[in-house]
């Protein structure tokens, strides 16, 4: 449950694709990147700014879902988190502006990415490669270390699922 209730989350659409893409560099930026040789750091970048990623998204092989801040009804809705969801069972990317952690705004976007597996029936797992900084959210949310942590191309992270009930 969002802790603030000035949250909303949506579907993410084409118009959203840049701000959405923009929050998950500056936060891989302030939070993640220290992790990260800058091969790592270059491969980030170059995945979130690929044209390649939007043109999967415009195929629907992969589902957007972003949080929103709704403050005062007389005021614009910035996007305080998203989540990239691929081929239905796999979140590539879950990022929350820093001003926004522990607000219960990544709880609510996982729940969300899950029941949108569920409904989608193509799998009894939701999966993720983990991030080292994100590694106790993902506990914390349920899901499970399904291999040790890797190495790939300077991009550290931990195979991890969570079953679907």
């Amino acid at each position: 449950m969002i802790k603030d209730k000035r949250c909303h989350i949506r579907r993410g659409f084409a118009a959203d694709w840049d701000t959405a893409m923009e929050l998950a560099w500056r936060t891989f930026e302030e939070f993640n990147a220290r992790d990260y040789s800058q091969e790592g750091r270059d491969n980030f970048m170059h995945f979130v700014k690929d044209d390649e990623l939007y043109r999967q998204f415009a195929l629907g092989n992969y589902q957007l879902l972003l949080a929103e801040d709704i403050g005062d009804e007389d005021d614009e809705r910035p996007i305080i988190g998203m989540l990239l969801l691929r081929e239905n069972r796999h979140i590539s990317l879950l990022f929350v502006d820093g001003s926004c952690h522990k607000r219960g705004v990544g709880h609510e976007l996982v729940k969300c990415a899950t029941d949108w597996v569920s409904a989608c029936k193509k799998s009894f797992y939701i999966t993720v490669n983990a991030a080292p900084y994100a590694k106790e959210f993902y506990h914390h949310e349920g899901f499970e270390d399904v291999e040790i942590e890797k190495l790939d191309n300077g991009i550290l992270y931990i195979p991890m699922r969570k079953k679907i009930i």
